[in-house]
């Protein structure tokens, strides 16, 4: 067998892959007694004697996927306290929603529980309102009966103290004189006791009605977080699960997942487009507008063209794919009508070489 051909059956069988591959020549000096040498795939074979050619730009492979200019994600909501939650339920994925339909729903039990401690809080503040209103009711009763008790006194004492000394011996009349001011001194005392319930009750009841009114909030909250444990869909499309990022595996049934983590997303059937990744040592071999070849792996003999729209300013870490980072590149297509695309397939996009003509 040739030296070159077990060269490339040594690169086929390698188990290396890469997110962005670039193409280069691959130049084996010949064999003792062979005339011939291996040039890149993308270079056409000359003669020996030919000093310089044209020569393509190097080919660059990125992975990506069919994605949709619109779509719904969902995440893990903030519901309660906890900051962790179990899925319990899931459409599998794939499945076509239509708005309005449950595609998610988290455990339920904590904010179930909590739902339980808050009405019991709530019933303990309205009867503590209402024992409490009796109470206050009651020494307020109390005080403007004391009130109109020493009103009446003071009356009665006012009579007899206006008696004459001319008529009465001169102790009894200064004993009148000074259970007057007795008693006008207990109206004073009684009048203040009467303010002080009355205050003493508005302040209460103000006090017990924003408790009570916390703790109608807090359910009502509650209500609100555990249907927030179930997410519905909002335009119609396919499901599409999220991966974890640091294993890469798909959400399933089960896992218990940090809150604001994405798990899911429903794009729509419309204004579909290929988001792919390249490397940050490559992104400076693509600019916008330049021509694309892509290929689904679904149907990978099918070929049909591309043109990049956008390429992403910030590079982000993708940890699924090593310590590299990588940038975003956005690309529009126009599939032919007996390719079937659905947001979530996987593309294998072609630049450089040859397709830098398209």
């Amino acid at each position: 067998m040739r030296l070159d051909s077990l060269l490339l059956l040594s690169l086929a069988v390698s188990g290396l892959t890469f997110s962005s591959l670039a193409v280069s020549e691959i130049a084996i000096p010949a064999a003792a007694g062979s005339s011939s040498s291996i040039v890149s795939p993308l270079e056409p074979l000359t003669d020996k004697g030919a000093d310089a050619q044209l020569r393509p730009a190097a080919q660059l492979l990125l992975t990506g996927k069919v994605s949709s200019a619109k779509s719904q994600t969902f995440s893990v909501p903030k519901a309660g306290d906890a900051w962790r939650y179990q899925i319990q339920w899931m459409l599998p994925e794939g499945s076509l929603v239509s708005p309005g339909q449950v595609v998610v729903v988290f455990d339920k039990s904590q904010v179930a529980n909590q739902i339980e401690q808050l009405e019991a809080s709530m019933l303990r503040v309205s009867a503590q309102e209402q024992s409490q209103t009796i109470e206050l009711k009651s020494k307020v009763l109390q005080a403007r009966f004391e009130l109109k008790k020493q009103l009446l006194e003071q009356e009665k004492a006012q009579l007899v103290a206006a008696v004459p000394a001319d008529f009465i011996a001169a102790k009894e009349y200064a004993d009148n004189q000074f259970k007057l001011l007795q008693l006008n001194a207990e109206v004073t005392k009684a009048k203040q006791a009467l303010a002080e319930a009355l205050d003493t009750e508005k302040a209460t009841l103000a006090q017990l009605k924003i408790d009570k009114e916390k703790a109608a909030l807090e359910l009502a909250q509650a209500f609100k977080d555990l249907d927030s444990l179930e997410l519905k869909a909002e335009i119609a499309g396919p499901l599409l699960l999220g991966r974890e990022p640091w294993s890469n595996k798909k959400f399933e049934v089960g896992d218990t997942v940090q809150v604001g983590r994405q798990i899911a997303t429903v794009p729509a059937m419309e204004d579909l487009e290929v988001i792919a990744w390249v490397n940050e040592v490559d992104v400076d071999r693509l600019k916008p507008g330049q021509a694309v070849i892509m290929r689904l792996d679904a149907e990978i003999e099918r070929a049909f063209p591309g043109q990049i729209a956008s390429i992403g300013r910030q590079a982000i870490n993708l940890p699924a794919w090593g310590r590299s980072n990588w940038f975003e590149v956005g690309i529009r297509f126009k599939a032919p009508e007996d390719i079937a695309m659905i947001p979530g397939m996987s593309v294998l996009v072609e630049t450089g070489g040859k397709h830098e003509a398209l």
